[in-house]
């Protein structure tokens, strides 16, 4: 059997995927190519109409006639349809710069590279009047694959269009054989090196782009762990509220502004009565279930200012910033009665619950510590407990 000199199934599948990620990096080739053409024609128009200019003044100093006036009459209509055309062009940038996405946003630059082609043909066309070298339209084909993003089949369409078109026009004015296929071999491969250059850069762009894409997408993904990381160490896993260390952290930095401010400080310390005989008859199952419904019910309680905590086990913490222990009392007794009132559902059962709170609080000169009022909200919630639960001390 005869062997394939290539693998031509495996480079169709590697031309259909880069079709598909070419596909992709369109939209953003379009936005650089208009803000590239922003900066690019204006200079284009400049040297236009620098070009108009020396050589209008040539031919004011020019006494004879023939091939060199004809020359500079060529050159300057080319230089100033050139500066024309690209005031034309500079219009249409600006007013497409926000909106590249468009179907015109995305063939302006193609019109754009068609033009800076024209215009080089045309200028070594000219030329052949007087000298019959093409270097104009060689710079215009390096130009053309290195100033803008096009993709490799628009791209071959391009320099394709711009082989012919340069063929042909050559042939108008150079007259000399050995010149005309010199010339027109040098165009051709003017072509196919810029259309190289054009497929090259093309891909490379093309390739760090989707680089550049999935690098913030992972960047996204790793900040979302992060931040997800972050809060998990600062809540309890099993109600969402604060943990332990990041409530006595906020309650310390509360009392430090109270003190301050001169306000005064309230902390509810909350244990679920009888909360053991629930795990032993529902399991623990259950009680997790019952410890989510109370913290759920603390939380939809208390101001969005106040700062609910988990203890561990079945004990709760509430800090209640700028609260005199009489309006303390109230949202604790509040509280009470709402969890009493609003049974868990246990396995498909409402499960009553009730609970025992100490209060403690701050006066509004008071240097106390989390640690001094913490103390005596637990002192408090024992004696509650004593004195026969469900009940605010």
């Amino acid at each position: 059997m005869l062997s394939l000199p290539f693998d031509w199934p495996a480079l169709r599948f590697k031309l259909r995927q880069w079709a598909r990620e070419h596909d992709q990096v369109v939209p953003q080739a379009g936005e650089i190519n208009l803000a590239r053409m922003r900066i690019l024609t204006p200079l284009l128009c400049g040297l236009s109409a620098l070009s108009t200019l020396v050589f209008a003044f040539r031919l004011l100093l020019l006494e004879s006639s023939g091939a060199s006036r004809d020359w500079l009459f060529g050159l300057l209509w080319a230089h100033l349809a050139m500066g024309l055309l690209m005031l034309v062009f500079m219009g249409l940038t600006h007013h497409l710069r926000h909106d590249a996405r468009r179907l015109a946003g995305r063939l302006l630059p193609l019109a754009w590279l068609v033009t800076e082609l024209v215009y080089a043909t045309v200028l070594a066309c000219i030329d052949q009047w007087v000298t019959p070298n093409i270097t104009p339209f060689v710079l215009g084909c390096m130009l053309a694959g290195l100033l803008l993003h096009l993709r490799p089949r628009e791209s071959a369409m391009l320099f394709a269009l711009a082989a012919g078109g340069f063929m042909a026009g050559i042939g108008l004015t150079q007259a000399q054989p050995d010149n005309l296929l010199s010339n027109r071999v040098n165009g051709v491969c003017a072509c196919l090196l810029g259309l190289t250059l054009s497929v090259l850069l093309w891909r490379k762009f093309a390739v760090i782009t989707l680089q550049q894409r999935a690098l913030e997408k992972a960047n996204q993904a790793l900040q979302t762990k992060q931040r997800e990381l972050e809060r998990l160490t600062r809540v309890d896993g099993l109600t969402a509220l604060l943990n332990r260390a990041t409530f006595v952290e906020l309650t310390r930095n509360e009392l430090a502004r109270a003190r301050r401010q001169g306000t005064p400080t309230t902390l509810l310390l909350l244990d679920l009565d009888h909360f053991k005989q629930v795990n032993d008859t529902w399991g623990h199952p259950a009680g997790d279930e019952v410890l989510r419904h109370v913290a759920a019910l603390c939380a939809g309680t208390v101001r969005s200012t106040d700062l609910v905590g988990r203890l561990g086990g079945e004990e709760f913490i509430i800090l209640l910033p700028a609260t005199r222990p009489e309006a303390g009392r109230v949202l604790a007794e509040k509280l009470r009665l709402r969890i009493q009132n609003t049974p868990a559902q246990v396995q498909g059962r409402p499960l009553g619950i009730c609970v025992s709170i100490g209060l403690a609080s701050t006066a509004p000169d008071a240097e106390a510590s989390f640690d001094t009022l913490y103390a005596a909200a637990d002192q408090a919630l024992y004696q509650a407990k004593q004195w026969g639960r469900n009940r605010v001390v």
